[in-house]
């Protein structure tokens, strides 16, 4: 009786945001960041396994299959959470993680890590941003740009912070240990989750079944007048662009240093540049969106991306270690702003009446880039012997994406106002 009233209480919103992060951590880390610096050492396995030679090209599609699986879900997911709520499929998405982290250890061919990566897509969704921008937005009207900066600084603080610690741990035992190990931290989540995590306080409960009983009240678009809306368009095409390029840099970073010339513990650092210059962004961007205009700030964290990726373009041909690694940290923080302000608009343009299944019709697509991103740098490599064309793909399309983002209408004292009555 006492743990419920608590969780009634819109002050337990910190508490929901602190499991949210957690999540975040859990899930990106566990699949993006962490398992890349094991990437050197997985390709010598194979070729030795296998006795032929495995590409770049073909490692890096483990991502894509990852990444398409989850589109797979997307939507269905939506679907589920503004009918259900999100609970459920957190938990089964950390069941699955646990069961896919603990069989990684195990593979011993290209094959069984694409099988791997096919469970592992499924588990981004229901364990990562989709479910938790659903979250944030049920339980943050005020100060929703910044709550949705700090959950998304989780996915951040994941990958920037497992990459290295696996390599340490690199010199303690091997990595399927690591991994084998590893898998025991979705389930100490699960346990979390089923105590703590709660859907929303039950004023919102109240005010959503206001939504449905009176979509004119607070001017909620369904899900079809959301696909007819030009401004949910420009924001998927917006989102394939750079998920294309963010998926590019960030799972070719570390194959990139060791080929720079950097040992395995320097080469892991990439990611922490990366995903630390990405935790600055979305925080950042949650004190700066509100308050500065939500396009204006987009458009500024866009010029910083183009900045980084441009570093980072030239750095290949004079292999300039400042090139390097501020065009990562640039980089990073650039994509930081601009995915918590896409998490933000899918809530603040469209409300919560249909979240989920914009938020689903929104990852669905954008995985068709980020599928792309992994797979087509590492087969840019493999054609040419250089990163050098792979990077100027990235810049190219993060030019490509602020052209998107230049076209969505924001009227952000109309969000203000809109979210003032669910206060």
């Amino acid at each position: 009786m006492l743990l419920r009233k608590i969780k009634s209480d819109p002050s337990y919103r910190w508490v929901i945001l602190s499991i949210s992060v957690a999540l975040m951590i859990v899930v990106n880390g566990m699949t993006f960041g962490g398992p890349t610096v094991f990437d050197d050492i997985i390709l010598n396995t194979l070729t030795n396994a296998e006795g032929q030679s495995i590409s770049r090209g073909e490692l890096k599609l483990r991502e894509t299959i990852m990444i398409w699986s989850a589109a797979c879900f997307g939507f269905l997911t939506g679907i589920f959470a503004d009918k259900y709520g999100v609970k459920p499929i957190i938990m089964i998405g950390l069941v699955g993680l646990s069961f896919a982290t603990y069989s990684y250890s195990k593979i011993n061919s290209l094959s069984d890590i694409y099988i791997i990566y096919l469970i592992f897509g499924p588990t981004l969704i229901f364990v990562g941003s989709l479910v938790n921008v659903i979250l944030i937005s049920r339980w943050f009207s005020q100060n929703r740009a910044l709550g949705l900066g700090i959950m998304a600084a989780g996915s951040s603080i994941g990958s920037g912070v497992l990459t290295p610690v696996y390599a340490w741990m690199l010199n303690f035992m091997e990595w399927r240990t690591i991994l084998m190990w590893n898998s025991i931290i979705p389930i100490f989540m699960l346990v979390v989750v089923g105590f703590l995590l709660h859907e929303m306080p039950q004023r919102n409960k109240l005010i959503l079944n206001d939504i449905h009983s009176d979509k004119k009240k607070l001017d909620e678009f369904t899900f079809i007048e959301a696909i007819k809306n030009k401004n949910l368009w420009f924001i998927i095409l917006m989102a394939m662009c750079i998920f294309y390029a963010i998926m590019g840099m960030t799972t070719n970073a570390f194959l990139f240093l060791k080929d720079s010339g950097f040992n395995t513990q320097v080469a892991s650092i990439s990611a922490t540049l990366l995903f630390l210059g990405s935790l600055i962004g979305k925080i950042s961007c949650g004190f700066f969106a509100e308050d500065y205009g939500r396009k204006k700030v987009l458009l500024c964290y866009f010029v910083l991306l183009i900045i980084g990726a441009s570093l980072l373009t030239l750095s290949v041909s004079n292999n300039n270690s400042y090139f390097i690694w501020f065009g990562l940290g640039i980089f990073g923080l650039g994509f930081g702003g601009i995915y918590t302000l896409k998490q933000l608009l899918s809530a603040d343009l469209f409300g919560l009446k249909s979240l989920g299944k914009i938020t689903g019709i929104i990852n669905l697509t954008d995985t068709i880039g980020a599928g792309l991103g992994p797979v087509m740098t590492g087969f840019f490599f493999d054609q040419t012997g250089s990163y050098q064309f792979s990077f100027l793909i990235i810049l190219i399309v993060v030019i490509l994406s602020m052209i998107f983002a230049s076209f969505l209408k924001i009227n952000d004292k109309e969000i203000e106002q809109r979210k003032l009555i669910q206060i």
